[in-house]
This record gives structure tokens, C-alpha cells and sequence, in this order.
């Protein structure tokens, strides 16, 4: 969802099957030009399998309970350090000569 805050689009969700059984869910973002990334795909175990995919709306963030603290740490920390990296640039860009 931090992605989705930074960049827009849509969220996915797909089902996580093992053994042709639904054992989880699975989150990802589509973009307004229709790419799909999923920064965390590879978690997934070879046996388990991840189908579909539907839009589904983004859930409010006060409707995540026991999560909301975990991802507004990590959102925090990723804007942190884009606004870090940003301004390492600028500053190497005002030393580069004209």
C-alpha cells in the first residue's frame, strides 16, 4: 500500500493456493498505464501458487487495526528515505558544471 500512496493505480488482490486450496491473499498495484508491480512475488514458495487478481477497492487506513502502526512506520521510513535520496541528487546536480 506504501506504493500505492507514492504512485497511484489500483490495488490487486489474488488468491494464494496450495494444494488447489485457498490458503491466503495476495497484494499488489497496477498503474494507471496498466503495469503491475509486486515488490514481494518472490515470498511466495514454488508449491504455492497465486491466481487471479481483482481491483479492489484500498481499505481506509484506520480499517486496518493491528496493522495500521507497522505500515505507517514503514511508510514513513520509505518517504524518509526518498526525501533522503532526492536531496543527495539535488545536491550533486548544483556541483555539476553548467
Amino acid at each position: 500500500m506504501v506504493l500505492n500512496d507514492l504512485l497511484g493505480g489500483e490495488l490487486v488482490r489474488g488468491e494464494v493456493h496450495v494444494d488447489s486450496q485457498r490458503v491466503d491473499y495476495h497484494w499488489w498495484n497496477r498503474l494507471g498505464t496498466g503495469t503491475e508491480i509486486d515488490l514481494t512475488r518472490e515470498q511466495f514458495e514454488p508449491h504455492e501458487v497465486v491466481t487471479g487478481g481483482i481491483v479492489v477497492p484500498r481499505p481506509p487506513v484506520t480499517e486496518l487495526r493491528r496493522l495500521r502502526e507497522e505500515y505507517e512506520l514503514l511508510r514513513d521510513r520509505v518517504v524518509e528515505k526518498l526525501q533522503r535520496q532526492q536531496a543527495t541528487a539535488a545536491a550533486h546536480a548544483s556541483r555539476q558544471p553548467a
